[in-house]
């Protein structure tokens, strides 16, 4: 399956997406959804893709003015076609690939001492409907800095999870289909 990216600099190009039943490309009407909710603060951006799949959304981001994005993926296959799709971009300056567990991952962002303003998590469904990956997710978010202050988190999801938030405030959620986009919003201080 090909996806297409929607907007900017590369508005048009065709991505691979991997052949596998474990990682599903994120709706293109949902995509867009994002990408105008963020407008004009996509622009420098450091964003963080976390089961970044194909990598679209990430890559959507790039080529809509982000500086830098963080890709997160731990499946070989998702890895291989993120690797080729950012080479067929010639986006390697900007794209940061960590090929582990999202906790691992953090656990290394975190150590780093990297911040985002925006991050996209959408999980495998199946993993987050059995897990409370989101949960452990959010915790992490909440006690560091990964996510800097006025930052956005994204949310993709099959239903609604009720987090206990210090730091972060819920803006608004939106369905598409069978699935929910959350955004969220880190408080301006910690």
């Amino acid at each position: 399956m090909s996806l297409r990216i929607l907007g900017g600099d590369f508005r048009g190009r065709l991505l691979k997406s991997p052949k596998t039943l474990l990682t599903r490309p994120t709706l293109a009407v949902l995509r867009k959804a994002v990408f105008d909710i963020l407008h004009d603060k996509i622009k420098d951006a450091l964003f963080l893709d976390l089961f970044a799949g194909s990598g679209a959304m990430g890559i959507e981001a790039l080529s809509r003015g982000a500086s830098h994005v963080t890709f997160v993926d731990k499946n070989q296959l998702a890895t291989r076609c993120l690797k080729e799709n950012i080479q067929l971009l010639q986006l390697e300056k900007h794209c940061s690939i960590l090929p582990c567990s999202y906790k691992r991952a953090l656990k290394q962002l975190v150590k780093k001492e990297l911040q985002f303003d925006i991050a996209y998590i959408d999980p495998p469904y199946e993993l987050s409907l059995k897990t409370t990956i989101l949960q452990e997710i959010f915790a992490l978010f909440d006690n560091s800095c990964l996510i800097k202050p006025n930052g956005i988190v994204f949310i993709e999801e099959t239903a609604h999870t009720q987090f206990e938030l210090k730091s972060f405030t819920f803006v608004n959620g939106r369905k598409f289909s069978d699935t929910l986009l959350q955004q969220y919003q880190r408080e301006s201080t910690y």
